[in-house]
């Protein structure tokens, strides 16, 4: 039988649509309830979420003991940090609120305000032990934004739980970051993979292309989300952790496909900041290292389209 729920979790609307064997309607109540327990734990605008407080009370060289769930979000985070040379950091948080897109007048903070603030700014100033699964800074001021791996991490939770509950068909919508469970079945029975389409990065109403996906998810990093012209300039919220500034753009849009969703979320982020070569070189080496399935789509600045061949992308 199938079922639905829409919720809101992560500032915004979250969709599950499964067929499911036996209590349906109790298998996505768990879904939601485990999706607000991890905002709770990771929101950075909530001032009691465990990532909050972890950063509020930052002692330097203090080891702090922290739940499985933050300790594995920040090992995976991690993970791509090490690959990418820091490309990916979540330590832009500093950053990010320094930068705030989000305000009603952005504007450009000076190039000594950015000095200042970097200086808060890299990987490398958390240590992670698993033996203890405690977390350490080695100075204070650290700030962790979640918001380039929450929505990916969520989705896995949910994946892994409809997997549990004897799930094989489901397509998941979390903001924009998609995963589909099984192949598509049509009206005459026969299953096909899921075809979903990409946005057009130049005009957000249409699309440039569909790829296909089975067992697997997809997410997009564009400059077009948050961004802000000054003086003929454009300035977007894909900050660079290693300058402080947004990213030249070289690149209007990447979708990350994957059989992990976690990855779709950090790999679109660091490959958008590393640029088209160092960026499917990292998807290529994650590929292999992994065995999961990793494929991208990406838009030029001039508009043409990079596609690795796994993608299965179709133009429109």
């Amino acid at each position: 039988m199938e079922y639905t729920r829409a919720f809101l979790a992560y500032d915004t609307l979250c969709r599950i649509a499964a067929k499911i064997p036996g209590e349906g309607e109790r298998l996505l109540e768990q879904c939601e309830t485990e999706a607000h327990e991890l905002e709770h734990t990771l929101s950075m605008f909530d001032p009691d979420s465990e990532l909050s407080v972890l950063c509020r009370d930052i002692r330097p060289g203090e080891a702090v003991p922290v739940s499985e769930t933050l300790y594995t979000f920040l090992e995976e985070n991690l993970e791509i940090c090490r690959l990418s040379d820091g490309a990916f950091d979540p330590t832009v948080g500093p950053l990010v609120k320094l930068w705030d897109f989000l305000a009603r007048t952005p504007h450009v903070p000076s190039a000594e305000r950015i000095q200042e603030v970097l200086g808060r700014v890299g990987y490398k100033h958390i240590r992670l032990n698993r033996e203890t699964r405690t977390v350490a800074f080695d100075l204070a001021g650290i700030g962790l934004d979640p918001g380039a791996a929450g929505k990916g991490f969520a989705l896995g939770l949910t994946v892994d739980r409809l997997r549990r509950g004897g799930v094989r068909q489901a397509v998941l919508d979390y903001g924009g970051n998609l995963f589909v469970m099984g192949a598509h079945q049509d009206a005459r029975g026969e299953t096909r993979p899921w075809r979903v389409a990409i946005r057009d990065p130049d005009d957000t109403g249409s699309v440039f292309g569909t790829v296909e996906l089975q067992d697997a998810g997809i997410a997009t990093s564009s400059w077009y989300e948050h961004s802000f012209q000054k003086d003929g300039v454009v300035y977007h919220h894909l900050l660079d952790p290693r300058t402080g500034y947004p990213m030249p753009l070289t690149l209007k849009s990447v979708s990350i496909l994957s059989s992990r969703p976690v990855y779709t979320d950090l790999l679109s982020t660091a490959f958008f900041i590393l640029g088209e070569t160092a960026g499917s070189a990292l998807v290529d080496r994650l590929r292999r290292d992994s065995g999961e399935m990793i494929e991208y789509v990406a838009v030029r600045e001039d508009g043409t389209v990079a596609a690795s061949a796994g993608a299965a992308f179709t133009p429109a």
